[in-house]
């Protein structure tokens, strides 16, 4: 069995339903499997009800798709997600602003966000608008230069304590978190009709957002050979 996959697992942790979805490709959803909370769900022990319900069904999908799944996609409703709209500028003074500078200004405001929010990770990071000299554009040309430069921007942040403890729900099945979406945010701003939330998340995935700025993460840590193994046959 190979360890590397081609597949994009996503978790949807909402305020009444739990889902996993596995896509091979945007419009190839090759698995699913969702279950409602109950009252009786809340009143008992709610950690066991998410991990009874993960723990099966991660094992059907492998079995499946005859396939590890090394990561997992996360798209949570959550009050503690904090959005913040920030914007920065640049005047050229004589000189022409492009791509370069453009980049600069990016990891200049973000720096600024992760310094302003010690406690917090940004999760999302979205430019809603472009002024370029005094005009605005949705989209910015690779090859462009102006005179001033104005960036409207979403960042999108969870708390670090909130994320270590997601993340540590996965480790026991050797699968990392790769994204982390709020539901909020995708509902409000790319849902399109009749589309669940990990189908929005697995579009944003797959097609991705010309104006989404991506973070580049750490690399994981890889487990051993036989851990993965035994995780698959036991």
């Amino acid at each position: 069995m190979k360890a590397k996959y081609l597949f994009n697992a996503f978790y949807f942790i909402g305020l009444n339903n739990l889902s996993l979805c596995v896509f091979d490709g945007i419009e190839n959803e090759i698995f699913k499997s969702e279950i409602l909370i109950t009252e009786k769900d809340r009143n008992e022990n709610l950690d066991n009800f998410h991990e009874k319900f993960f723990g099966d069904n991660i094992l059907k999908v492998e079995k499946k798709i005859n396939n590890f799944i090394n990561e997992i996609n996360l798209v949570i409703h959550d009050s503690n997600f904090l959005q913040i709209q920030a914007s920065i500028k640049k005047d050229g003074k004589g000189d022409k602003i492009n791509k370069f500078e453009l980049n600069r200004m990016l990891f200049d405001l973000k720096q600024q966000i992760k310094e302003n929010n010690p406690t917090k990770s940004i999760t999302y990071i979205k430019i809603n608008n472009f002024l370029i000299d005094k005009k605005i554009f949705s989209t910015l040309d690779d090859d462009f230069e102006c005179d001033e430069l104005c960036l409207q921007i979403d960042f999108i942040c969870l708390s670090n304590k909130i994320i270590d403890e997601y993340s540590k729900k996965f480790e026991k099945y050797q699968i990392s978190v790769d994204r982390i979406f709020s539901a909020e945010y995708l509902n409000k701003n790319y849902k399109n009709e009749g589309e669940s939330e990990c189908q929005i998340a697995a579009r944003l995935k797959y097609e991705n957002d010309e104006n989404e700025v991506h973070i580049i993460k750490k690399t994981p840590k890889k487990h051993a050979f036989f851990e993965r193994f035994f995780r698959f046959f036991n």
